[in-house]
């Protein structure tokens, strides 16, 4: 079944996710909007009704409904197919009866969304549902109508139902953009805050230092070739205290892979080596030229340049990240608030005696 999922798409753009951007024919076609929802809204098929009128001897179709919210009714098809759809999504509960809670809420906030919807007299226009059907043929890779076509026909869809589906869900974005989105406040001081809460957590930046290496290798139980490689590296060591450049020795000496840059590994981190190498290059007191560390398969002289101290990312190199963080939240907040406003304001009826003890269980817990 094909899906418009509105989740959070932790950068939470179309695409953004984090789903299955770039791949040619998928199975499965999805469009993920910006909007942050916990809840997906799937394509409906039409649903036809038994009329009080039909005369007796005609032909009967009965639908069998399991609730109501205001004038919108929620089917039992309809409620089939969404726990069919979300048993098998990743990561699906293995629980039957969660998954029909999780089910029920959601379509009773798709209703519920609905019926705001139409009270805002919220609409999208074509030229928004045809800019959002080409973000999901660039995003599935679909160059030609054929693929496009078959990547529908392979969800049981068609231009016209997937058009329809992607029209609901611009329009459901819209009322959560005007009711929900708009409304959040993230003040200078809440993000100086949540920094100071969170920057040990979040944005510690560990002690660095620009590092060159000289590397001598030799056999692990080999004792004679350690002792070469360790007279070896002496050598060096006296070339460079007589003034040889560190960069000229790592060329004439080192068997690293950084030997042709004069030993050169850049900017390195407290934590990145192994930890013997670690403790060699950040240890106490700082030294230029550390003494040398024996490993089980090799002997290191390093120099050490450019210390930087142990501190944290800048306020305003992580204010964006931070506000993007308290925004999540607080969107989860206010949009939880939004949902259970509107249901307190509607008639929701829940036909299935099954059904309501499990929307009862929900809303307890």
């Amino acid at each position: 079944m094909l899906s418009v999922e509105c989740s959070r798409a932790k950068t939470r753009n179309c695409g953004a996710g984090r789903r299955k951007g770039g791949q040619r024919n998928s199975d499965k076609l999805g469009w993920v909007m910006p909007a942050r929802m916990k809840f997906r809204f799937f394509c409906v098929n039409v649903v036809l009704f038994a009329l009080p009128w039909v005369p007796l001897g005609a032909a009967e179709l009965v639908e069998k409904i399991v609730g109501r919210v205001n004038d919108r009714l929620i089917t039992n098809s309809e409620f089939q197919r969404r726990i069919v759809a979300a048993s098998h999504a990743p990561g699906a509960p293995t629980d039957t009866n969660q998954i029909k809670r999780d089910v029920l809420e959601d379509l009773i906030k798709e209703k519920l969304l609905e019926e705001r919807a139409r009270e805002l007299s919220a609409t999208a226009t074509d030229e928004e549902v045809e800019a959002a059907v080409e973000r999901v043929k660039r995003q599935y890779n679909l160059a030609t109508d054929a693929e496009f076509d078959a990547a529908l026909a392979s969800s049981n869809m068609n231009r016209e139902d997937l058009k329809k589906q992607v029209r609901q869900t611009i329009i459901i974005q819209k009322v959560i953009g005007r009711d929900v989105t708009s409304k959040l406040d993230i003040s200078e001081d809440m993000l100086r805050t949540e920094y100071e809460r969170q920057k040990d957590k979040l944005y510690r930046v560990p002690e660095s230092a620009r590092v060159y290496e000289i590397v001598l290798r030799f056999a692990p139980t080999d004792a004679t070739a350690r002792e070469k490689a360790a007279a070896r590296l002496e050598e060096a060591r006296a070339k460079l205290a007589a003034g040889t450049p560190f960069a000229e020795l790592a060329k004439e000496y080192s068997q690293g892979n950084a030997r042709d840059r004069g030993g050169d590994l850049g900017n390195v981190s407290k934590g990145e080596l192994l930890p013997g190498l670690d403790a060699a290059v950040f240890g106490q007191p700082p030294q230029e030229y550390p003494a040398p560390a024996l490993m089980p398969a090799s002997i290191h002289l390093f120099r050490v340049t450019d210390r930087k101290p142990a501190g944290y990312r800048p306020f305003a190199e992580v204010s964006e990240d931070l506000k993007k963080r308290i925004g999540e939240n607080l969107y989860d907040k206010r949009f939880g608030e939004f949902v259970e406003k509107l249901r307190r304001e509607a008639y929701v009826k829940i036909y299935d005696a099954e059904l309501e003890k499990l929307d009862k269980e929900k809303k307890a817990s």
